[in-house]
């Protein structure tokens, strides 16, 4: 929609610019005329415009022009990614015109199109990343060290993967863990070593066996993530634990001492900024009201910066 509105502007400075215009009664230059004598002047087309789009389209104009600036040293970054975005996409389609044919069903006129929305995306992420990296404090650092920070774990698993998406597949996948776990249980009883235990199915094709090396946290998904870390060393599940990839059965070999709070900070502020942007939807909203502030954006239209102003109210008293 945005870009037909911006070819619509384009068309209405081609129409007014070139060769003899009609005008109205008023003096103002037409832009469309009927076979009865009617006209609609340029100046009624764009204040319809402005009422109901400038505004967006303005903000696009503004923040692609900010961020191309304040990030132009992640020019090659960005171009990198950009690269492997459009590989990624071309490689789902057999043919250019299919895609072409998909990316019209979402609007898109063509790849450059898309990728262009892409690389605001992406230049308008590591604004929001900073800004909240700025609000996180050393104390909400020292904080998290103190409470959330561990050492690596080991682990092994055994993961088993339901057949279907159906409910008695779930259920069938859940006894098969439960009875692994229950041999497992009954071997090491028998006096054989939990990992000796875990390790007689590396080779059964019904699951499928991992050794997940040393890991923390945020690099599993949460249950799994949860269950590992709330185990001792040798120690292992007591229950299959469920996640959106099966039923698994852990065991922690090893568990490190966490590292000094100089060489965890900046992954600490990572993970509390990123923390910050899931939990506070005005993140995003009040880092690029402060990145306008500091480009010293100034509207010179009174409609248009009511405007701004009563969307911005807007997204913040949501």
């Amino acid at each position: 929609m945005k870009k037909k509105l911006i070819l619509c502007i384009i068309t209405i400075g081609l129409l007014t610019g070139c060769g003899k215009i009609p005008k109205l009664s008023n003096g103002e230059e037409a832009i469309v005329t009927f076979k009865d004598g009617s006209m609609y002047s340029v100046d009624e087309v764009w204040n319809d415009f402005k009422d109901q789009y400038a505004l967006s389209v303005l903000l696009q104009k503004i923040d692609e022009k900010i961020l191309e600036e304040k990030y132009k040293d992640k020019k090659e970054e960005l171009e990198t990614y950009l690269s492997n975005y459009e590989v990624y996409l071309r490689s789902n389609y057999e043919s250019e015109e299919a895609m072409n044919a998909t990316l019209a069903q979402y609007g898109y006129s063509s790849i450059d199109a898309l990728l262009k929305e892409q690389r605001i995306s992406y230049l308008t992420d590591l604004a929001v990343t900073d800004y909240a990296k700025s609000q996180i404090s050393e104390k909400d650092i020292k904080n998290y060290y103190k409470n959330e920070s561990v050492g690596d774990i080991h682990c092994v698993h055994i993961l088993v993967e339901p057949a279907g998406t159906d409910n008695a597949s779930d259920a069938e996948a859940k006894e098969k863990a439960e009875n692994i776990l229950k041999t497992i249980k009954e071997d090491i009883k028998a006096g054989t070593k939990p990992l000796a235990a875990f390790e007689k199915y590396k080779d059964n094709k019904e699951v499928k066996y991992q050794d997940l090396d040393y890991f923390n946290k945020g690099d599993m998904v949460e249950e799994f993530e949860k269950a590992a870390f709330a185990l001792k060393k040798n120690g292992y599940s007591s229950s299959p634990v469920k996640t959106s990839y099966g039923y698994h059965l852990i065991l922690k070999l090893d568990e490190k001492e966490k590292d000094t709070l100089d060489n965890l900070k900046d992954s600490i502020l990572d993970t509390l900024a990123e923390e910050l942007i899931n939990e506070d939807t005005k993140t995003e909203v009040n880092a690029m009201v402060e990145l306008r502030k500091e480009a010293g954006v100034d509207f010179q239209d009174s409609t248009l910066e009511k405007q701004y102003n009563r969307y911005i109210n807007n997204l913040l008293n949501k």
